[in-house]
């Protein structure tokens, strides 16, 4: 899927001057090799807890970039003294981002069944989160 430049900026302004939201990236030698995007609930009852995306280029996965982003968004999350759950969607066949998350600290809380559809098939959403006290 290719967006717009313009499309780009607006997504990352939706993470400027939250308290609750933050965006960031791995970068090697000039290049963005991967980013991490973080949201919180808009509303007051919900701005404790959000749920984070992050991706890194195939050819630097296994060298513990993506473990290094959630952990920096773990200790962003109990600095800001907002932040009180991390949540997490992962296909439930994603044996390496599961195990990746578990060694973190994160915990399975449920199944979504056909979360995802990628070509034409359905796969399911192992649900993980994780409470900053």
């Amino acid at each position: 899927m290719n967006i717009t430049i313009d499309a780009e900026k607006s997504i990352i302004e939706g993470f400027i001057n939250k308290d609750n939201a933050l965006f960031i990236v791995a970068v090697v030698d000039g290049k963005i090799i991967g980013a991490l995007s973080f949201s919180g609930g808009a509303r007051k009852r919900l701005a404790h807890v959000g749920e984070f995306g992050v991706s890194i280029l195939k050819e630097y996965w296994g060298k513990g970039i993506g473990q290094e982003l959630i952990k920096y968004l773990i200790d962003w999350a109990k600095e800001t003294k907002v932040i009180r759950k991390i949540n997490l969607r992962t296909r439930s066949d994603n044996d390496r981002a599961i195990r990746l998350y578990k060694k973190i600290g994160f915990a399975e809380e449920g199944i979504i069944r056909r979360e995802f559809m990628i070509d034409g098939k359905f796969y399911d959403s192992l649900m993980m989160g994780m409470l900053i006290d």
